[in-house]
């Protein structure tokens, strides 16, 4: 049975132990089935300053049921841009170079957050979220992850 998460709930920077992203279901397919392992996303110029390494990466299923599917250890957290992010990771990319160069349009130039995963895990039960996750995507607290998995 999955549970539901209030986002209501915060208690603060020093429990953060990821952050959630909503990604397309082919997408988390890459990462879950084909071990795809580096996740790219243009993030501002803080660039989600309190993810380290050992963080988690969560995937939540956008257009999907408000759920996150899986999780993945992050080993490695950079910037880069288009071309930088493809020289060095190419064929470890969640993302084609077709759909990286559309995804990244007239920003091509710019910087990208780029985190290298690990221990990809597709959850038996989907953690429920009472709402869904924008585009900016949301720290999840140990707080927050315990009272997702109550009952799991």
């Amino acid at each position: 049975m999955a549970q539901v998460l209030s986002f209501l709930v915060s208690t603060g920077h020093d429990d953060t132990v990821g952050v959630v992203f909503p990604v397309f279901r082919e997408h988390i397919e890459r990462f879950l089935s084909e071990r795809k392992k580096v996740f790219v996303k243009f993030a501002g110029e803080r660039m989600f300053p309190r993810l380290q390494v050992g963080s988690k990466l969560f995937f939540y299923e956008s257009q999907g049921g408000k759920e996150i599917v899986g999780e993945a250890r992050i080993v490695e957290i950079t910037q880069g841009t288009v071309d930088e992010v493809l020289a060095r990771f190419g064929r470890d990319l969640f993302l084609t170079r077709s759909e990286l160069e559309v995804y990244a349009g007239s920003r091509r130039g710019r910087r990208m957050l780029v985190l290298v995963l690990e221990d990809m895990t597709r959850y038996s039960s989907p953690l429920k979220l009472d709402r869904g996750i924008t585009m900016a995507g949301r720290y999840i607290t140990k707080t927050m992850l315990e009272d997702l998995r109550v009952g799991q």
